[in-house]
């Protein structure tokens, strides 16, 4: 057997393991000490790496406008959140390998890694934002536009071919291995990931292009939820000068900060009423409504946006409780004797994510004798609550249907 071949073996050994040990995540939320309190900002590029170069019509490169709005994301973290650890993978103009800046996040043991970017297409008009988390598309496994543009920083590195020898999606046992880091902390990044496209479209009026999957060289072997975000494209004329401005750069920081702090508060299990911040508040949503307006007038023209929607249960509008079982990348045939023997079992996807639910019930009560049916052969099983296709608090639920 020739070296390559025993090395694939292990490499396959290995990311067979990892898959089974990863292929059921039933609770992204679990325990009330489960806190964000260390969290890893990355500026995107740096050094002789200047990412993309946006238009040419000013100095400054994506490796600067990320580098800012990550100070800012920073800064914002620190003033609002004084429990909570911000560190920068790079301090101004440093050249950091890929590999490197979630090496440096795994020894941080942080709970959450954001990489911050610009995007640029071919075409002047493409603008928005959108955020990825790490995979590989089912329908087509290589590299899109995105990654290519986002892995080639890798090719300044010394030995690149050895750091990134998985990355190859040709190789069977690099997409295995690769799918098993992915599912372990797949639906906390989509979370995250879901939480700053809301903000970025809500608060900040920018175009939604959605979350998506990618084989992120930057997100690859991080050991907690993680997540590539785009600012925006500097190759659009008018993005472009958003992005390059003072208050653009402000505006997006916050944000992020934001979906920081409502992830967080999630996590932590804590009451979903976020409490006063009268003066961050004020300053920023006095930016918001002048840049909403100018927001609307820069995208009037554009094209409707097609939003992804979650498959959700029960087409009716009362509030009803299920028990959530399992998530995983398995598609499983709804049968008993795959769920140990529950019935009424259906499940919902998202970004080719299936998560498991037992029962549907109208009180919290008959919700409570599900979970302990289920929590015999599903010990993390807990209590979810719908208002029609919606997912709401249970706490909020128990006020309408106790």
């Amino acid at each position: 057997m020739n070296t390559g071949s025993y090395k694939g073996l292990r490499i396959a050994a290995l990311a067979l393991l990892m898959t089974v040990t990863a292929a059921f995540n039933p609770r992204p939320f679990a325990q009330d000490d489960e806190g964000v309190n260390i969290i890893v900002i990355d500026p995107g590029h740096g050094g002789k790496d200047p990412g993309n170069l946006g238009t040419g019509r000013y100095k400054d490169r994506e490796k600067d406008v990320s580098y800012d709005v990550s100070v800012l994301v920073k800064q914002y973290i620190e003033q609002y959140l004084p429990d909570t650890k911000a560190i920068l993978t790079r301090n101004d103009n440093e050249f950091v390998e890929l590999y490197q800046r979630t090496v440096f996040a795994n020894r941080a043991n942080a709970d959450l890694f954001i990489s911050i970017h610009c995007n640029a297409n071919d075409s002047k008009a493409a603008y928005g934002t959108e955020s990825f988390v790490l995979g590989m598309g089912e329908r087509d496994q290589r590299l899109n536009k995105t990654a290519q543009l986002e892995n080639a920083a890798r090719l300044l590195e010394d030995n690149w071919e050895s750091n990134y020898e998985k990355l190859d999606a040709s190789n069977p046992a690099a997409v295995i291995a690769l799918r098993a880091y992915q599912d372990a902390f797949l639906e906390q990044s989509i979370s995250i990931a879901d939480e700053i496209q809301n903000q970025f479209e809500s608060r900040v009026k920018r175009r939604n292009r959605g979350v998506k999957q990618q084989p992120l060289a930057v997100l690859r072997g991080s050991t907690m939820p993680a997540v590539l975000v785009e600012l925006g494209f500097l190759t659009n004329p008018g993005e472009e000068d958003f992005l390059q401005s003072t208050r653009g750069k402000e505006l997006l920081a916050s944000a992020v900060y934001r979906a920081i702090k409502s992830y967080k508060l999630k996590r932590e299990s804590r009451d979903a009423i976020l409490r006063e911040e009268s003066i961050f508040d004020e300053v920023f949503d006095a930016a918001l409504e002048e840049n909403s307006a100018d927001a609307s007038a820069e995208n009037a023209s554009e094209p409707e946006i097609k939003q992804v929607e979650v498959a959700a249960p029960a087409p009716s509008n009362a509030v009803y409780y299920s028990v959530q079982i399992a998530v995983s990348r398995n598609d499983l045939p709804l049968l008993p004797e795959n769920f140990m023997g529950l019935t009424d079992v259906y499940r919902t996807d998202v970004y080719g994510l299936y998560k498991y639910f037992y029962g549907k019930v109208s009180s919290f009560k008959e919700a409570e004798a599900l979970k302990a049916t289920a929590t015999a052969h599903y010990p993390d099983a807990y209590i979810v609550a719908f208002e029609g296709s919606k997912k709401i608090d249970v706490k909020e639920a128990k006020k309408i249907a106790p």
